[in-house]
């Protein structure tokens, strides 16, 4: 499955690659197609056109380039991609509203961590152990403990 942040502007990353295969032996590449793609949101209940843009790149690779509207809607996602004399493939996507979430939350569960006692402050560290992706800094107010994240 492909993540996409929700609302995403650069066009670049709205990108995903298709391997177009032949419908009689699912193995051949195809090349010089046309492809048609469609999209179904999560909640909707058809297949609709997509507003992606279509590139072939060599041996049966194209890219699609999702257009802007396809990544509106929160939650799981379809593409349907076909052309004549080739294999429909379909495509599953999750929109998500910040790819850094995703990536905070695994660091969070998996990466380093520093705390410090005196302070009551966490630090999440990315993968090199390291770098500190987020800051966690404990606050109290009428005995409830807030945290801020920086």
């Amino acid at each position: 499955m492909t993540l996409f942040q929700l609302n995403e502007s650069v066009a670049s990353r709205r990108d995903l690659f298709v391997q177009m295969v032949d419908s009689a032996d699912y193995v051949t590449p195809k090349t010089g197609l046309e492809l048609t793609v469609e999209i179904v949101k999560s909640g909707g209940e058809a297949y609709a056109a997509s507003a992606a843009s279509v590139a072939e790149i060599e041996a049966g690779t194209y890219r699609v380039r999702l257009g802007s509207g396809d990544v509106d809607t929160l939650g799981a996602a379809m593409l349907k991609i076909e052309a004549t004399g080739a294999a429909t493939q379909y495509v599953p996507l999750q929109i998500v509203r910040f790819l850094d979430e995703v990536h905070l939350t695994k660091a969070a569960l998996v990466n380093a961590r520093a705390h410090t006692v005196e302070t009551g402050v966490d630090q999440i560290k990315d993968d090199d152990g390291e770098t500190v992706v987020r800051t966690l800094t404990p606050s109290e107010e009428n005995g409830v403990v807030y945290l801020s994240v920086s």
